[in-house]
């Protein structure tokens, strides 16, 4: 006579229930990640991020015509907005001043862009760690009913054996969340980066137009040529 082999688990609910109370913190966890993912998600939309106005508003600037749509840019909240505003803060000073301006707030700009993805990596780290105490202390409950009823007995050994597969539903609970989640930061963590390279290349045009205009050569050359035939004449 064959006989059947018991189901690790019958339902999905059945399955939560005798992972024991740490269930709960980890399905916490899953739904923190899904929040921070869905606003990653809507947020770093290339529209949001760098839209339109300030690639028409770059053009603007080299063309000379930063004072029409300084106002307007101030105001805008895109980060790519942002960075262009710092550059047009230091129009008509040098070239380095303005780099330098915008470098720092494309910076900060892709900090802020990275900076929710670091609390899906956070919460990718804590779900093992919770399932592994579950784990952990579920196996310690199982060897505590073996030690009232005796270790010879079969009933005891099906009785470790069963807690101990208990208490491992936890651990699999929080990979169940982390790898996905680990996942997920890693794919928002290089569209952030995407993003920002994006608008680093899409306001580089307005750095040199904003900068004040390098002293002309010719005219410290003909400033020399002057002294000379000066010190020519007196000699």
């Amino acid at each position: 006579m064959t006989m059947q082999q018991e189901p690790t688990f019958a339902t999905l609910g059945e399955f939560f229930t005798a992972g024991g109370p740490l269930m709960w913190p980890i399905l916490g966890c899953s739904v923190v990640v899904a929040g921070l993912a869905l606003e990653r998600y809507l947020s770093l939309q290339k529209g949001r991020v760098l839209p339109p106005v300030v690639a028409d508003a770059v053009e603007q600037v080299v063309q000379g015509r930063a004072a029409v749509i300084e106002a307007g840019i101030a105001e805008a909240s895109a980060p790519a907005a942002r960075v262009l505003a710092a550059g047009l803060r230091r129009r008509g000073r040098l070239l380095a001043d303005v780099e330098k301006a915008m470098e720092d707030r494309l910076a900060a700009e892709a900090a802020r862009l990275r900076g929710p993805v670091r609390g899906i990596m956070v919460v990718a780290s804590v779900a093992p760690l919770l399932g592994l105490l579950g784990t952990v202390l579920g196996i310690a409950d199982a060897f505590a009913v073996v030690e009232q009823t005796g270790l010879g007995k079969a009933d005891s050994s099906e009785a470790l054996a069963k807690g101990i597969k208990v208490a491992l539903y936890t651990t699999i609970f929080g990979l169940f969340v982390a790898i996905p989640a680990t996942l997920l930061a890693a794919h928002l963590q290089g569209r952030a980066r995407r993003l920002a390279a994006a608008i680093g290349e899409a306001v580089a045009p307005a750095i040199e137009a904003l900068a004040a205009p390098a002293p002309a050569p010719a005219a410290a050359s003909r400033d020399g040529d002057g002294a000379r035939g000066e010190d020519t004449h007196a000699a």
